[in-house]
């Protein structure tokens, strides 16, 4: 299956989890184990339990956790009193017990290894996290990315004198909102990544996010290079912990993350929501969930975050070939080095958002160069539009209309004794060459085919054979410049059928499709053996003056032109076939097809 394919099949599993997710909204929160206390006053505990988990992945065992005491003031300050234990497996898992404190506001963090979410591999690195919680109605409390990130803004908040269960609510729904991600959420504690609600699996994704990140030394050029990336051992387990500890510091202050922090999350949700990814292998082990669901769930967040970071309205068909410009960084996915630009430029397709550049935008519209003229068919006298062009020191002129001639509708009597009306300008392959019926299924004799056949075009013209295409096609950049807007269709239409792009008549030439259903169009040609040629020296010809000319002018079509260039040089080509998206010959002799004629 390609990767629209994929795409199609993911996108008919949203629904289900985007469901769960606005469920899970209605409802100001579910039934903890624990739960939250109104700050009715400062209780002091003694004798208190309280167990949970410790994620990133899963905190290994033996992995240290510590419980600090915070003042009966009620302003979070430690006390100097401390409580330690251990993760007790590989699930993360801890417990206190008998716990003697003289303010339910505790103070947790953690240090360990982890399993990681995306290998199921123990982490080469150990990972500190932090977690601060109300014991008093509580008895169990996880320590997580979410409760790291909220940690320092619920101090902030209870500094600023909020109360502490509104700032650890409001703190909470901060961190879910940055990612685009609207829930409420009273305690970050609560959530567990083994869990299925809209919250839990935030807290997934976002920890696979972070499990993926590049966190490599700098390669010192020694050995191979993919190869030192790919061992974990390279990891800079210094840049990792900074990393996670940036968005706690960055959303201390105001609640709210920086572009840069969410610009990398927003670019590799714009890829999945593109490519359609498949799972990471070791997911679904890790986690225990079902594949397709994981998946849906996964591209369900990435749509949220990429609709946040980019704040555009929805791409549909009404904005079809509509740009917008975003003032935020985000990762030029046409370097290998994966800069990013600022501004950024996308264009909607009738179905997504599209990462572009202002200089594509700008060419959308932007005629490509070419002359324009007319001229009649001394046969009927039906005046047609020209286009002209040079290219490899050539000049070209092309019909930029379809030949229309024989004066007549074909009309066949069907046996139903109703009647086929074939429209002028369909023709099939042997009237359009000027051939016996015989040939649509047996071989062309030699000599019947001129390197340059007039066929049914007027004298001075002949049919566009597969040289004229090749040459029409490399000057204007691709088919989509040919085309204009009546190959539009719904976007969901276009998804199916893999037709998703946005496309002008910039070079007047007037293409439109055969049917509405299919958007497919067959024009006749044909390829003859005095102008087949040596084909690998031509090739070799390009390369030589794309090296030569590749640092004064702009020659990279000419990469793909040399490398395509013995596509239509095979002897049997008879039809041009284009889609929304692509050319390409064939050999069949089409019983159906129009033809545009070139001047000798």
């Amino acid at each position: 299956m390609n990767l629209y394919g994929k795409l199609r099949t993911c996108l008919q599993l949203v629904l289900a989890p985007a469901c769960v997710f606005v469920l899970d909204a209605c409802s100001d929160g579910r039934d903890v184990a624990g739960g939250t206390s109104e700050d009715a006053g400062i209780v002091a505990l003694a004798g208190k339990k309280l167990s949970g988990a410790v994620q990133k992945g899963p905190f290994v065992e033996g992995s240290s956790v510590v419980l600090r005491e915070t003042s009966a003031e009620g302003n979070l300050e430690p006390t100097g009193k401390e409580f330690n234990t251990t993760v007790i497996n590989d699930k993360g898992d801890f417990e206190f017990d008998s716990l003697d404190l003289e303010s339910p506001y505790a103070l947790l963090s953690a240090e360990g290894h982890y399993i990681r979410d995306v290998s199921g591999e123990r982490s080469v690195c150990v990972l500190h996290l932090n977690a601060i919680t109300n014991m008093e109605k509580r008895i169990t409390a996880n320590i997580n990315l979410l409760t790291h990130f909220e940690y320092k803004r619920v101090l902030k908040l209870v500094k600023d004198g909020v109360p502490f269960a509104q700032a650890k609510k409001q703190a909470a729904a901060e961190v879910l909102a940055a990612f685009g991600v609207y829930i409420p959420v009273n305690s970050a504690e609560d959530l567990n990544i083994f869990s299925t609600s809209a919250a839990d699996m935030a807290l997934y994704h976002i920890s696979i996010f972070v499990d993926t990140r590049d966190f490599i030394i700098p390669w010192n050029g020694e050995g191979n290079e993919w190869e030192y990336r790919m061992d974990p051992a390279n990891t800079d387990c210094g840049m990792l912990q900074d990393y996670v500890d940036g968005y706690a510091d960055d959303l201390e202050e105001d609640g709210t993350l920086s572009d840069s922090l969410i610009a990398p999350l927003a670019y590799t949700a714009y890829l999945y929501n593109s490519l359609g990814n498949v799972m990471h292998s070791g997911e679904t082990g890790l986690i225990g969930r079902d594949e397709y669901d994981l998946m849906a769930e996964r591209r369900y967040f990435h749509h949220l975050v990429l609709d946040h970071y980019l704040g555009f309205e929805h791409c549909d068909d009404d904005l079809w070939g509509e740009s917008r410009r975003l003032d935020k960084p985000f990762v030029d996915d046409n370097d290998d080095w994966m800069t990013y630009v600022n501004p950024a430029y996308f264009l909607c397709d009738g179905h997504s958002w599209k990462f572009t550049t202002k200089g594509h935008l700008d060419s959308l519209k932007m005629p490509i160069p070419h002359g324009s003229g007319t001229m009649k068919d001394p046969r009927d006298g039906r005046e047609y539009k020209t286009v002209s062009f040079e290219f490899n020191g050539k000049t070209y002129e092309w019909m930029a209309e379809d030949l229309m001639y024989s004066g007549e509708t074909t009309v066949k009597h069907s046996r139903r004794g109703g009647v086929d009306v074939t429209p002028t300008g369909i023709y099939n392959w042997t009237t359009a060459m000027g051939l016996s019926e015989s040939y649509m299924s047996r071989p062309i004799k030699d000599g019947l085919i001129d390197s340059l056949h007039q066929g049914i075009c007027p004298a001075g013209w002949h049919i566009s054979n597969s040289l004229d295409w090749e040459a029409l096609i490399t000057y204007v950049g691709g088919v989509n410049n040919l085309l204009n807007e009546s190959w539009r269709t719904d976007s969901e239409t276009a998804s199916d059928k893999d037709l998703v792009g946005v496309f002008y008549n910039r070079f007047d030439f007037n293409l439109y499709p055969m049917d509405s259903k299919y958007l497919d169009l067959y024009y006749h040609t044909y390829t003859h053996k005095s102008f087949v040629g040596d084909i690998e020296k031509e090739r070799s010809e390009w390369w030589d003056y794309y090296e030569e000319h590749k640092d004064t002018e702009d020659v990279e079509w000419i990469l793909e032109y040399a490398n395509s260039y013995a596509n239509y040089r095979i002897y049997d080509n008879y039809a041009f076939e284009i889609s929304i998206d692509y050319g390409v010959m064939t050999d069949n002799r089409r019983k159906a097809g129009r033809v545009r004629c070139v001047r000798n």
